[in-house]
């Protein structure tokens, strides 16, 4: 059994204060190699994902928004902003699922955020992102 307590999450919101990219992970899978990849993601306020989609065909993502807000933008093909969402806090929206080859990016609007990420394994990380220039 695992647990995760207000001490794991305050210290991985310390990491995340302390990174370049205002974000820290927590791994709740053993290894790369498990079928279920499962992580908490921690985003301090302007945090960015940079457009970006998973292309090969097992590579979904749900994301839940356990505490904060974020932003997440959809893209077209080319580039476009296709929608642009809020998730968590106080949107009615708590939880998303991505499909392969959906391009979007990530933002954290809140002072911080916690998200909640499964996907589907192995992980790859020669296949882990693509990213996109966009208009």
């Amino acid at each position: 059994m695992k647990t995760i307590d207000q001490e794991i999450i305050n210290n991985l919101y310390i990491a995340a204060d302390t990174s370049d990219r205002k974000r820290a992970h927590y791994l709740l899978h053993t290894s790369h190699q498990d079928k279920v990849q499962r992580l908490l993601i921690a985003m301090k306020q302007g945090s960015y994902v940079e457009p970006h989609y998973h292309e090969l065909p097992h590579q979904w993502e749900l994301f839940q928004v356990l505490d904060g807000l974020v932003k997440v933008t959809l893209y077209s093909d080319d580039g476009v902003i296709r929608e642009t969402f809020n998730i968590g806090g106080n949107s009615s929206i708590k939880l998303i699922e991505l499909q392969p080859n959906e391009i979007h990016s990530v933002e954290c609007l809140s002072e911080q955020a916690l998200l909640l990420e499964v996907k589907e394994g192995p992980f790859n990380a020669e296949f882990a992102k693509s990213f996109i220039k966009v208009n």
